[in-house]
């Protein structure tokens, strides 16, 4: 979130939800915004595991989920800056 902010990307009010999401997701962080939810995997087969079962977009060990009012071209702009930001 930190690098996104950075960034100039809107990730409004982040709270780290690991304890509440990560043990039914099998997940190392999860943390939500207004505006989208991340969560990280220890390795990219968890995380494509997990983003193909749930129909989310996947970074490397990272999974997306936005929230429902943002548009498509909104969630393409935050898919853009994650795709920049990673290595």
């Amino acid at each position: 979130m930190a690098a996104l902010t950075a960034d100039g990307v809107a990730v409004p009010n982040p709270i780290d939800t690991t304890a509440q999401e990560c043990p039914a997701a099998g997940c190392e962080q999860a943390i939500v915004t207004d505006t989208l939810r991340v969560k990280s995997f220890a390795t990219v087969r968890q995380a494509k595991w997990y983003s193909v079962t749930a129909g989310l977009p996947r970074f490397a060990n990272i999974v997306v989920e936005f929230a429902p009012p943002l548009t498509a071209a909104e969630r393409d702009g935050y898919l853009e800056a994650i795709g920049r930001l990673l290595p």
